[in-house]
Formats: structure tokens, sequence, C-alpha cells
């Protein structure tokens, strides 16, 4: 009586290659320097640069008699006063250490007359003195004027909302950093690893499909990212308040956009571990891919910032339609359906890659 041979099934295989490329990365210290312990050190910076409280710093010298309105600045809680010389006060407005110096003369009885020194060394400063400034001088001469009662009052009401900080924009591009690099390092790093050992070799000497092997890979990296995302979220909202503006609902969005953005980098992965054989070869075409899109998709400042002739290229790159979609999610408390636009754009990079890695993928 013959044997009859049972063809192995790929779900054991598939299940068995996950397992292991997962143990693998567990153990390799590139996945947790890039994956997680980069991203949480940058967060801890962020979050705490965000918990300091920006204040705008006036120089004021120290001969000069003090009138209403310095008196009326120092009486502001944003308002740092700086006292000294003129000559250090200077060098301070041109090193950008000031927003400004106010110098005020008495030309009168009751006539007084300010010059406030301005430097383009801290724009940001300058603009906001001034605007403080004018208004303490507005109001000192309404009050010299005898004017108690101005015609033409405001009245400010405040809405409830989050104060924006800078870790709420840090965080949507650690992820996007850790993601990008857990798909793209690890892929091609752990792929020619196997190519190297000649594991893919014997692999193939198996009934194993190679798309069973890829989608392994590709599994277990998965599993490590999203365990990379709910790290780096944990931290950020226990320890920097973090504010998810839906709760679970927000960090299930999280979840499936940061999903959709791993399978998607993924393909790049494949590519340069399809087209080398040797870390040497690869270490260029990884940098190359990757370095621009830390730099110019908003991962650590907004594109915005950039120049008018840089953004269309930056705000176009598979990290930069990342990072959009998870912030709208994340700081505007956008749906899931209003990131489309953005996955769409992600979605059309992914295919691509995956489709230039499936005509140019050597196993050997």
């Amino acid at each position: 009586m013959s044997k009859q041979y049972h063809k192995p099934g790929q779900w054991k295989a598939y299940l068995r290659i996950a397992w292991y490329a997962f143990r693998a990365q567990t153990r390799n210290p590139a996945t947790f320097a890039f994956g997680f312990i980069f991203p949480i050190a940058f967060i801890s910076i962020f979050g705490l640069i965000g918990n300091n409280p920006e204040r705008v710093t006036i120089g004021i010298p120290k001969a000069q008699p003090k009138t209403i309105v310095e008196q009326t600045l120092l009486k502001l809680d944003f308002i740092t006063i700086q006292s000294g010389s003129k000559t250090d006060l200077y060098n301070s407005l041109r090193t950008g250490k000031l927003g400004g110096i106010i110098e005020v003369t008495q030309t009168g009885e009751n006539a007084y007359q300010a010059t406030l020194l301005t430097s383009s060394a801290n724009p940001v400063q300058t603009s906001e003195v001034k605007g403080v400034v004018q208004g303490v001088i507005d109001k000192a001469n309404l009050g010299l004027s005898g004017i108690t009662t101005p015609p033409i009052n405001l009245t400010q009401k405040e809405v409830a909302g989050h104060p924006y900080r800078y870790i709420d924009f840090a965080v949507p591009g650690q992820i996007g950093f850790a993601l990008l690099s857990t798909a793209i390092m690890g892929t091609v790093f752990g792929l020619i690893y196997l190519k190297k050992a000649l594991i893919l070799k014997r692999m193939f000497a198996t009934p194993t499909k190679a798309l069973t092997i890829l989608l392994a890979q590709g599994t277990s990296r998965l599993i490590m990212g999203l365990i990379q995302t709910v790290l780096i979220l944990g931290v950020a909202v226990l320890l920097f308040h973090f504010y998810l503006p839906h709760g679970w609902i927000t960090f299930i969005d999280l979840m499936l956009v940061s999903s959709f953005g791993l399978i998607s980098f993924l393909g790049f992965g494949y590519f340069i571990a399809g087209r080398v054989n040797d870390e040497n070869a690869a270490s260029p075409l990884t940098n190359i891919i990757t370095l621009p899109q830390f730099l110019l998709s908003g991962v650590f400042f907004s594109t915005d910032s950039l120049p008018s002739w840089v953004q269309p290229l930056a705000n176009n790159l598979p990290l930069s339609y990342f990072n959009h979609a998870v912030r709208m999610i994340a700081t505007e408390g956008a749906p899931l359906t209003a990131t489309f636009p953005y996955l769409f754009g992600l979605a059309i990079w992914g295919t691509v890659m995956y489709l230039l890695a499936a005509r140019t993928f050597k196993w050997q």
C-alpha cells in the first residue's frame, strides 16, 4: 500500500517564521536604539521643553528713573525685566537674549519720550515686545490724560481648550521616526543577515513559499511597531500628559494609522533588502531614503518653516503623509475618515515600492 504524503500547510510555517523573526528583533540592539531609546529620549527632552512657559525679556538701563511705563511692565507676570548698563543690554539685544530695550526720558511735565530698541536676532520676542510695550504706553496715555472710562471697552471671554505644547507636535513625529526605522532598517539588515547566513537558502529547500517568508517577516515587524507605538504613547500620556482628544477612540485610530503606515514603509525595506547582499551596500541606500524623511517630514520641526521651494517635496514624502495623518487625529481630534487623503498618498508610495521590490528582489 503506497503512502500518501501531504504537503505541509503554509500557515504553520508563517507563524513559526514570524515568531522567530520577532525574537530576533528583540535581541537586535539597533531595534531598541532606533525604535525605543531614541524616540523615548526625544520625547522626554521635548516634554521638558514644553513644560517651561516662554517668557519675554525686556531690558531697562540701570540709570533710568522709574516712570509709569516701567512700573506697569514690572507688574506683568509674563515679562522678565533685565536691568544693567546700556552697553551690556545692547550686547544682549544683539545676540537675541533680549526681546527689546525700553528707554524712557521725561521731556516735560507729564510728558515722556519712550524709545523701544529691538533687534532682528530674535524676531519672535521682538514681535511680542512691540505689542506689550504699545499696550502699556496706550494705557499710560489714557491715565495721564485723565480718561478713566474710555468710550470703547474690551471684554475678554475665554473658551475652554487644551494648551498646545511642543510635545503635542513631537509625539506623532517620534512615532513616525520609530516605525520608519523599524520598517526599513530592521527589514533591510534582518534579511541581509538571513541571506549571508544561508538561512533563506535552507528555507527554500523546504516547501515554504517565498510569499510566506515575506509575510512572516512583515508581521513580526508590524507587532514590534505596534509595541513601539504603545510605549511611546504611554510614556507621553503618563509622564508628560500628552492629550488624546477622544480617549480610547483616538488611541485605536492611532494604532490603525500606525499599522497602515508601517505596512507602507515595509515596501522600502523590501526594495533595499532585495537589491543588496551586504551591509556596506545597504547603508548608503538606507540613509538616502530615511535621512531626508527624518529631516524634511516634520519629525522635529514643522515643514512650514522650510523654504517655499522645498515644501512641495517635503509635504509629499511618505513620512510626511503619515505625520500629517497622526497629528490630525492626535492634536485636532479629527476622525479617521478625515485622514484618508494622507493615507491614500501613503498607499501610493507603498504600492510603488512593493511593485519595485517584486521586480528586483534577489533571494541570494
